[in-house]
């Protein structure tokens, strides 16, 4: 019998991506065997491919010899030299686009020559290959003297870029500088969302803001969300407590996922009012208007038994909002200063319509007044609003049942 010989091959996600530019060491270009001197920023396009110069003088130099400083290139037999001051600028073309948020790390080497100052080099990140775009990098020090000084750098992208872009930023066009051996390091994949919560304990009906980072693009989920949200923040007002999800794609490398988690405060009922007798009677109330205040039904709602439970607070800021509850102009509670701690107040109702209104008399210090009314069994919770000119009212359609 023939033993059977398998080969297996196992593929491990190092969290590690390749990222290179088209020409960084300037070895492939049409300079023939000569030095290439002060070239207009056209004939250096023409002759150096995924290199593009568009100084604001242009003339950039393509050199392979020794005569100008040191022993040549740093890496095989080509390099180029820039002036100062924005006069020359070359974009280094890559073989795909830089992910936004994502970590890069540059190598590259710079030099002076003897008779010339020079100033650091800066490096940027661009869109396109017409302007600098945002600098990502500028060297501590000048080039030296006649040798090569390696400058390695690590950077997280500001935007997607499609190009790197060189410069010396300051001196003038006398400066010059010599520049090689452009390569980038292995990638690195972000590893780590971070999440975290404006606040971490909430009462129910207050607003919680989620932030998310460590990537570039999210996506939330959570039950308490009505459908998934995208972007680095989210907000949400749970009415329970809550566990927020995010997941961040990358190309290339594995997916992201993190997720926070909000406690939310119930309030509690502080007392209960079962007694429906008026503090004072309101005499002016013909279900248009209360005390001179327009009267605008927010609701309608139908019942058939005559005792009603409701509950009022601050559904949002605690600023000091009162209010004063009615029903069908009869005074229940006077100058009410919410807070969220509910308050529980048994109605009866009489039949036929029944108005229950709430008359803001303050809107504490940062308007509008925010109560709310919460009716059991019926709604969890509905929003009366009103203001100093109009009050909110509910009506109740209370029909009795029939007794046989």
């Amino acid at each position: 019998m023939k033993a059977k010989l398998f080969f297996s091959l196992f593929v491990f996600s190092t969290g590690l991506f390749a990222q290179d530019f088209v020409n960084g060491n300037f070895e492939n270009n049409l300079a023939g065997n000569a030095d290439q001197i002060n070239l207009s920023n056209a004939d250096l396009n023409a002759k150096l491919p995924g290199v593009t110069a568009f100084g604001s003088y242009g003339d950039v130099d393509i050199i392979t010899s020794n005569a100008y400083s040191g022993s040549g290139a740093q890496d095989k037999s080509w390099y180029i030299a820039i002036t100062g001051g924005g006069t020359d600028i070359v974009a280094l073309s890559l073989t795909k686009p830089l992910k936004e948020g994502r970590k890069y790390t540059i190598t590259f080497y710079d030099r002076k020559a003897s008779s010339y100052e020079a100033v650091p080099i800066q490096v940027g990140v661009s869109e396109n290959n017409t302007s600098f775009g945002q600098a990502v990098f500028t060297a501590s020090a000048s080039p030296s003297l006649d040798v090569w000084t390696k400058r390695t750098f690590t950077f997280t992208a500001p935007a997607n870029a499609n190009y790197v872009t060189v410069q010396m930023s300051g001196g003038e066009l006398q400066h010059w500088a010599h520049i090689d051996n452009f390569t980038f390091g292995e990638g690195k994949c972000n590893e780590t969302l971070n999440v975290t919560a404006s606040s971490y304990s909430v009462y129910a009906g207050e607003t919680v803001s989620i932030t998310a980072t460590g990537s570039s693009s999210y996506t939330w989920t959570s039950a308490s969300l009505k459908s998934s949200l995208t972007g680095s923040m989210i907000t949400d007002t749970p009415y329970g407590n809550s566990i927020y999800w995010v997941m961040s794609k990358q190309d290339d490398c594995p997916a992201l996922t993190s997720n926070v988690s909000v406690s939310v405060i119930q309030p509690t009922v502080s007392y209960v009012v079962r007694d429906t007798t008026p503090v004072k009677p309101v005499l002016n109330f013909n279900k248009e208007n209360l005390n001179g205040k327009k009267i605008a039904v927010r609701h309608t709602i139908h019942r058939a038994e005559n005792e009603l439970k409701i509950i009022i607070w601050d559904k949002n800021y605690v600023d000091g909002d009162k209010v004063s509850i009615y029903l069908n102009g009869k005074l229940l509670v006077k100058n009410f200063t919410l807070s969220k701690i509910k308050k529980e107040i048994i109605l009866q109702l009489e039949p036929g319509s029944n108005f229950l209104m709430m008359e803001a008399i303050n809107e504490g210090t940062e308007p509008p007044n925010t109560a709310a009314i919460g009716i059991t069994n019926i709604y969890n919770s509905i929003t009366v609003m009103s203001d100093l000119k109009t009050v909110g009212a509910v009506e109740i359609i209370y029909t009795p049942v029939a007794k046989n």
